[in-house]
C-alpha cells in the first residue's frame, strides 16, 4: 500500500487534535505508532498519555495512505467513546463503533441464517433476566404456593445456589466464554453432573423462548455472529473482504468472545492495530482477561509494539506514586510512565476513627478546596456503592451539591427505601404510603405476616414500647424473605445487600426508631433545600472506581483506602484477584489531575504501603464521630509522622 507523508498540522488541528504541550500535537512515541507498518500492531498507552489522540491519528494517516474509508472498522466499548472518536476523525465512511453496533449491524443482514427476522428485538438486561426466570420456571417447576409469593423457587434450589441470578450468569458466560471454558469456571459443573443437566435444559429453554420472541440478547450481538462466522464459511469471507483493517479501541477490555471476532474478521489480511493499558484491566467480572492483552505479540506474530508513557494528566508525584504500586503487580507489561508536569503537592493520607469521620474529614477538604476555587473539579472514588452513605451525609451537612455518577443516591435506592418503609410502617401505623409501596412491591400476603411480626412485637411507636431500629430491621428482613426476594429477583442482589448493611451500620448508632426516622427525613429535606440552579456543573462527582475509568478531576479524594474494601475482602485469598484490586487503586490515583488523597479507617490497604514516603504527607488525629464539629491542626502529622514506621505498617505476604 502506498505511503504517504505525516497529514499536515492543519489537517490534525482541523481533526479535533490541538497540541496539550507547547511543542508539536504529536509526542514522538505517538507519531512511531501512527507511523507503524502495515500488519499487527499493539500500541501499550499508559494513563493519561494520549490513546485516544493516537488511535485516531492513525486511523486519518490510514485514509490518507490511500485505505477508503469505508474499508476501515474502528471498535469501541461505549458509544460515548465511539462519538469522540468520530468527533476527532471528523471522516465519513469508517465504522466507528461498540462491538455490540457492529454485531447489530451484521445480524440484521444475516439473521436469517441464525433463526431471526430483520425486525428482531435485542432485550437488555432486565429483559432478558426476565426471560431466564421464565425459563426457569418451565424447566425447574417450584413446589405449588400461592400465586403472589414472590420466592418461587424450592429449597433446594435456595440450597444449591439455583436462582434465577445463577442461570443468568451461567447463560452469559456460555455467551461470553465458550461452553467448556464456563463449565470449568465451577467444579459442580462437571459433564456428569445433574446441575450442569439442570443449567443446560435453562440454557436451552431460554433459547428457544429468544428465539419465539424473535428477539437477541446483548451477548448474542457478538456470540451469534462468531457462530454465524465459524458455521457459514462464505459469510465470513464476505466481511473479511469488506474491511482492510481493524482497529480496536481499550483492547485491555476485551473478552473471549469479542476476541474471536476480531479475530475472525483480521485473520487474512491481518491488518489489527488495537491499544490499551494492561494496567487498566479492571473488567474481569465481564470476562476481560489480562492474558489476551498480555499475550498479543505471541498470538500475532511479527505485531509491532509502541508504548505510550509521557503522561499529559497529573503530576509528576502522583504518576510516581501510581508507578510504584501497580509495579508490584506480576501479569504485567513492563512500563516507565512518566510526565513533563511538575511533581505538584504529596499525596494527602488521612487515618479516621470511622465512616462518619472520614466523611466529615472529606467535606472538610473540599470546602477549603472550594473556598479557592468554586468551580473546582472534584471526584470522590469508593469501592463500592455502599460506601457512599457516609460520604452524602456528610456532604448534605456541609452543604456541598453532588451527584452519584451513573447510579442513585443512596436514599433513593429501592432496597433501602423498602426498608425504611417498613420503619416508618412500625413507627407510625397510618402511614398509607409506606403501606401502600410494601404491599405493591412485596405482595399483600407478605405484608400481612410482616403486620402480624410487627405486632406480636409490640411495636406500638411514639404511643407505646417502641421497638428499636435494628429489631424493627430484623423483623422486616425475616417477614419478607428480603435477601432471598432480591437474590432471585435481581442481578446486583450482593451490592443490594450491601446497601442494607450499611444503612443496618448506620442504624445501629440509634437505640430509638423516631430519632432514626427523623434524622433520615432532614437528611432528605437538607438535601432538596440545598439545591440550587447554579449548582450545576458544580456538583462534587460520587461514583465506584470502576466507573470513574476514563474520566479524570483536578482533586480526588479516594476514600476507604483499607484492607477489606480495597482490596475487597473476596479478593484477598486470590492472586489473580488482588492483582486486580491493585490494578483499581492505580485507575483510581491516575484519575487525580493536580491533587490525590487518600483515606482510611481500620487496617490501611496494603497499596497504601506500597507508595513510597516521601510522595505522602500524613494527616492524623483524634476522630469526631458524627457531630460536624471540626477539626484541629494541631494533631496532624506531616512528613516527620511516618506512617511506614514499623509499628503503623501491617505486612502481607
Amino acid at each position: 500500500m502506498p505511503r504517504q507523508t505525516q497529514p499536515p498540522k492543519e489537517e490534525l488541528q482541523k481533526a479535533g487534535f490541538a497540541p496539550k504541550t507547547a511543542g508539536e500535537a504529536l509526542n514522538p512515541a505517538q507519531k512511531a505508532a501512527i507511523d507503524a507498518k502495515y500488519g499487527p500492531l499493539l500500541i501499550v498507552a499508559g494513563a493519561g498519555t494520549g490513546k485516544t489522540k493516537t488511535l485516531t491519528s492513525r486511523i486519518i494517516r490510514l485514509i490518507d495512505d490511500g485505505i477508503p474509508p469505508e474499508r476501515i472498522c474502528s471498535i469501541t466499548f461505549t458509544n460515548k467513546a465511539a462519538k469522540e472518536m468520530a468527533r476527532r476523525v471528523n471522516r465519513k465512511g469508517p465504522f466507528l463503533g461498540t462491538f455490540h453496533a457492529l454485531g447489530a449491524k451484521i445480524l440484521r443482514k444475516e439473521c436469517g441464517k441464525v433463526g431471526r427476522e430483520p425486525n428482531f428485538a435485542i432485550f437488555d438486561a432486565h429483559d432478558s433476566f426476565d426471560l431466564v426466570k421464565k425459563a426457569v420456571k418451565e424447566v425447574l417447576p417450584p413446589k405449588k404456593v400461592n400465586d403472589d409469593d414472590i420466592f418461587p423457587m424450592t429449597k433446594r434450589q435456595r440450597a444449591t445456589q439455583e436462582t434465577p441470578a445463577y442461570f443468568d450468569q451461567k447463560i452469559s458466560e456460555i455467551k461470553n466464554l465458550g461452553m467448556e471454558a464456563a463449565m470449568k469456571k465451577d467444579p459442580a459443573l462437571s459433564s456428569s453432573s445433574e446441575k450442569r443437566a439442570r443449567v443446560m435444559r435453562v440454557f436451552e429453554k431460554y433459547e428457544e423462548l429468544l428465539k419465539k420472541n424473535n428477539a437477541f440478547d446483548f451477548d448474542d450481538l457478538i456470540e451469534k455472529v462468531t457462530t454465524l462466522f465459524k458455521t457459514h464459511p462464505e459469510v465470513l469471507a464476505k466481511y473479511q473482504s469488506m474491511f482492510d483493517v481493524i482497529l480496536v479501541d481499550e483492547y485491555q477490555d476485551i473478552n473471549p468472545k469479542q476476541y474471536e471476532l476480531v479475530s475472525l474478521l483480521a485473520r487474512e489480511h491481518r491488518n489489527l492495530s488495537v491499544v490499551g493499558d494492561d494496567e487498566q484491566t479492571i473488567y474481569s467480572w465481564r470476562y476481560a482477561d489480562i492474558a489476551t492483552f498480555l499475550n498479543f505479540d505471541k498470538e500475532w506474530k511479527g505485531a509491532a509494539v509502541h508504548f505510550l508513557e509521557e503522561n499529559y494528566r497529573s503530576t509528576g508525584t502522583i504518576i510516581k506514586a501510581a508507578a510504584a504500586v501497580v509495579k508490584n503487580n506480576r501479569f504485567r507489561t513492563p512500563k516507565n510512565l512518566w510526565t513533563q508536569n511538575p511533581d505538584g503537592e504529596p499525596i494527602t493520607l488521612f487515618e479516621a476513627w470511622g465512616e462518619n469521620d472520614e466523611a466529615e474529614w472529606i467535606a472538610e477538604q473540599i470546602k477549603k478546596i472550594r473556598a479557592g476555587d468554586a468551580r473546582a473539579d472534584i471526584g470522590i472514588l469508593y469501592r463500592t456503592n455502599a460506601q457512599s452513605r457516609a460520604i452524602e451525609q456528610a456532604l448534605i451537612r456541609y452543604n456541598i451539591p453532588y451527584r452519584i455518577f451513573g447510579g442513585l443516591k443512596f436514599y433513593e435506592r429501592k432496597e433501602v427505601k423498602d426498608v425504611v418503609s417498613a420503619l416508618r410502617y412500625i413507627s407510625n401505623r397510618k402511614d398509607g404510603i409506606a403501606k401502600e409501596r410494601l404491599e405493591k412491591n412485596l405482595t399483600k400476603r407478605r405484608f400481612a405476616e410482616f403486620g402480624a411480626r410487627v405486632t406480636a412485637a409490640g411495636a406500638t411507636g411514639a404511643t407505646g414500647d417502641a421497638i428499636t431500629p435494628l429489631n424493627a430491621i430484623k423483623i422486616f428482613l425475616e417477614a419478607f424473605n428480603y435477601f432471598e426476594y432480591l437474590e432471585g429477583n435481581f442481578l446486583n442482589a450482593d451490592e443490594r445487600e450491601e446497601n442494607i448493611t450499611e444503612l443496618i451500620a448506620f442504624a445501629s448508632e440509634f437505640t430509638d426508631l423516631d430519632a432514626l426516622l427523623e434524622r433520615l427525613s432532614l437528611l432528605e429535606a437538607a438535601d432538596e433545600i440545598g439545591k440550587k440552579p447554579m449548582d450545576q456543573g458544580r456538583e462534587v462527582n460520587l461514583m465506584t472506581i470502576h466507573l470513574a475509568k476514563g474520566l479524570e478531576f483536578d482533586s480526588v479524594f479516594i476514600a476507604g483506602a483499607a484492607e477489606g474494601f480495597l482490596p475487597h475482602g473476596r479478593s484477598i485469598e486470590n492472586e489473580a484477584a488482588l492483582e486486580e484490586e491493585r490494578r483499581l487503586m492505580y485507575v483510581a490515583m491516575t484519575r487525580a489531575r493536580k491533587k490525590l488523597s487518600l483515606s482510611f479507617y481500620g487496617i490501611p490497604s496494603r497499596f497504601i504501603g506500597e507508595i513510597p514516603e516521601e510522595f505522602v504527607r500524613l494527616e492524623k488525629e483524634g476522630g469526631n464521630g458524627d457531630d460536624g464539629s471540626g477539626h484541629s491542626d494541631d494533631n496532624r502529622g506531616d512528613n516527620g509522622d511516618s506512617f511506614w514506621e514499623e509499628e503503623n505498617v501491617v505486612q502481607f505476604d
